[in-house]
Order: C-alpha cells, then sequence, then structure tokens
C-alpha cells in the first residue's frame, strides 16, 4: 500500500488474522502495558487504516520492539518500502492531516515507529 485511502481489504485480513493468532490461550489477561497488548492496539490502528500495514513489521511476535526491522546500512534511518524492504517508497499520511506531505513520501523507519507511538497503549 502506498497511498492511504483506507486500509485494503487485504490488510483487514492479514491484520484480523494476527490478532487472532496472538489472542486467547492464557489463565490470565495480559497487562495494560505488556508487549501482547501493545502489538494488539498496533493490529488495531492498522485494521482501523491510521497505520500501515509494513507497520506491524515493528512489532514483531518473537519480541517487544523492532525499530530497526530493515537491518540496512543507515540503522533505524532506512527508508521504509511498501513491503518492509521492496515495492516501491512508503507514502502515507502518518500525521493524519488528509495529506501527504512531502516528508511523507519518503519514510524511515524511525519515523514509522514514531507514528505508532500513539496507538500502542490501550484506549
Amino acid at each position: 500500500m502506498t497511498r492511504r485511502l483506507g486500509p485494503s481489504s487485504g490488510a483487514i485480513v492479514v491484520a484480523a488474522a494476527l490478532l487472532a493468532a496472538g489472542c486467547g490461550g492464557g489463565d490470565e489477561p495480559p497487562s495494560d502495558n505488556s508487549a501482547e497488548v501493545r502489538r494488539e492496539n498496533i493490529i488495531n490502528a492498522v485494521v482501523d487504516g491510521h497505520l500501515p500495514p509494513v507497520a506491524l513489521m515493528v512489532y514483531p511476535w518473537t519480541q517487544d520492539v523492532e525499530i530497526n526491522f530493515i537491518d540496512g546500512p543507515n540503522g533505524d534511518e532506512d527508508i521504509v518500502h511498501a513491503h518492509g524492504r521492496r515495492g516501491p517508497k512508503l507514502r502515507w499520511d502518518l500525521d493524519e492531516d488528509g495529506k501527504i506531505e512531502r516528508d511523507e513520501r519518503t519514510i524511515t523507519e524511525r519515523e514509522l515507529y514514531d507514528a505508532t507511538l500513539k496507538y500502542r497503549e490501550r484506549r
């Protein structure tokens, strides 16, 4: 996805499957600040169209947060593409002002992570 027009049906299906796979099975509900809850909140933000699907790469199932998920030469300043390292450069209205500004046409891993922060906590 290179432009924010709302979540695609494919992104919704993938995010919903990820959410379902990570839920249930535990005797105690996760704490509001657990990695599992933060991950679920990011999945919900993707499903709702607030974040691009590639934002899920920042919150892998194997660990809490992976800001440098591309593992390129520039640390967390590597450019994010629609599919992580592949596809066209990610273009997304990260500040949700209704326009994709010039600086939202080339998004770094750090900028994507920063955009997720307001969705991490339980609402």
